[in-house]
């Protein structure tokens, strides 16, 4: 990583000291949302956060923790990003020491770590319905499919995971503790996307996977259609996060630029999710170290407005074209911001002073 200027430091730590002060009364488990923090139905956005009272530049918004996560790293045997494997804590491993890291007592891959015995023996259920199918299926979906496919299957197979144990649990139709919410499984099935979001190309490539790999089995038990899988599939591509070491959706963006840092994993949450993209975002967001997702507000926001923000990292698209161009491929929607409507260019009346020149027929 390249070194950063004093003037790019200094703003960076501007951006990220709210963020490491803030102190909430929840435990690494839990989830929390402002009070003033509403959601609606636009009828063009679907799902929205909006502010019911003013909300002030600085304050806490909502922290997430993920229903699934898994780790994005290149070689887990010796990075520093490797996550814990347990979803209540998903810290990263190589900030749990002097404890030794516990591996899968099956070798499963060595993408799955646990920060200790403690936090291997709460995740056991849930690791045991992912354990045999990433013995079967990992290394030929990473060597004929690629990383990206095998890292999108894999966090599938981790929030069916998630409910199975909601289902043994009996939780799966329970009610949410904050009625304003879902949460659970119930939440994940709210999510925005479906085969009619995508590219046809793309949900029959999904639809292959899902046979191959995702059907129900003794291998992956877990009781869904083929069809269900597709559409959860398509839920997740529409809604997941990428988790980076700096915020993303600081804006106007730091002179120099500050970019996000290297991704080292991908979630999907409940209530994060619901959030829209705007270019102008006025929410910055960032993973704590506890793998929760964590909104905080970057500017002031009135009463009755959109809380967004950013699904991509701006310092890396700038002008309007490009902007709009990734928004279209990776999450198919056109933005009209009021940033992106602000940058378009004026169109070109056709206005006339006069009749144009005739030639004489005389």
């Amino acid at each position: 990583m390249q070194s950063l200027s004093p003037t790019a430091e200094q703003r960076l730590h501007i951006t990220t000291e709210h963020l490491t002060n803030v102190t909430i009364n929840t435990s690494s488990q839990d989830s929390w949302i402002h009070a003033y923090l509403t959601q609606s139905t636009h009828p063009l956005k679907g799902r929205q956060l909006l502010a019911s009272h003013p909300i002030s530049k600085g304050e806490l918004l909502l922290i997430d923790a993920p229903y699934a996560v898994i780790p994005v790293v290149d070689d887990p045997a010796s990075s520093p990003d490797l996550l814990c494997s347990n979803s209540k804590c998903s810290r990263k491993i190589v900030s749990a020491q002097p404890e030794t890291p516990t591996s899968c007592p099956s070798n499963c891959i060595p993408d799955v770590a646990w920060c200790n015995e403690g936090c291997r023996a709460a995740d056991q259920t849930r690791h045991a319905f992912e354990c045999t199918w990433l013995k079967k299926y990992s290394a030929s979906i990473r060597s004929k499919w690629g990383e990206y496919e095998f890292g999108m299957l894999w966090l599938i197979v981790r929030i069916l995971a998630t409910r199975s144990v909601e289902l043994q649990r009996g939780e799966v139709f329970s009610s949410s503790s904050n009625p304003r919410f879902k949460s659970g499984w119930a939440a994940i099935e709210s999510l925005c996307g479906s085969p009619e979001t995508w590219a046809h190309s793309q949900v029959r490539a999904w639809s292959t996977l899902v046979k191959k790999y995702l059907k129900d089995s003794p291998t992956l038990p877990h009781g869904m259609s083929a069809e269900d899988v597709l559409a959860l599939i398509c839920r997740e591509e529409a809604n997941s996060f990428g988790l980076y070491p700096r915020e993303t959706g600081v804006f106007p963006c730091p002179d120099p630029p500050v970019d996000r840092g290297e991704q080292f994993a991908a979630a999907v949450y409940p209530r994060a999710a619901i959030a829209n993209h705007s270019c102008s975002p006025n929410i910055i967001h960032k993973p704590d170290n506890d793998g929760r997702m964590v909104f905080v507000v970057s500017r002031d926001i009135k009463p009755g407005e959109e809380c967004c923000i950013s699904y991509f990292d701006l310092t890396e698209f700038v002008d309007l074209s490009e902007r709009r161009d990734h928004l279209q491929r990776s999450f198919r929607f056109l933005c009209k911001c009021d940033r992106c409507l602000g940058e378009e260019a004026p169109e070109e009346e056709n206005s006339w002073d006069a009749f144009p020149a005739m030639d004489d027929d005389e």
